[in-house]
């Protein structure tokens, strides 16, 4: 996309003008839309800051948000070393996800 059309892009999200943003790593930092409640890694990260920057697009001022991760076996290296760099554990997505941990 040629810079006017990302531009447009973030605005219509920032405003409530769509719900659902697609995005590179590039735009992981210095977006602070605080309607985003669900963040999806289709690509799992290969390092802890690109994680936590990716996540912590989520839950943002005050609210509480949502991160799905998808993962594959050539993942896994990254997924447990992640774990260990947060000092966390990164659960298995439950069968039913409380909706007052991201709903709006």
């Amino acid at each position: 996309m040629d810079q006017n059309d990302r531009n447009k892009v973030y605005h219509d999200f920032k405003h409530n003008e769509c719900r659902c943003l697609v995005s590179s790593d590039l735009f992981t930092r210095g977006i602070d839309v605080p309607n985003v409640n669900v963040v999806v890694n289709f690509d799992f990260p290969k390092t802890a800051e690109t994680y936590l920057h990716r996540i912590g697009r989520s839950g943002r001022f005050g609210h509480l948000g949502l991160s799905i991760s998808f993962i594959t076996d050539d993942d896994v290296n990254n997924f447990y070393a992640i774990q260990k760099d947060l000092d966390t554990e990164i659960e298995a997505m439950p069968q039913n996800i409380d909706r007052s941990l991201y709903a709006i």
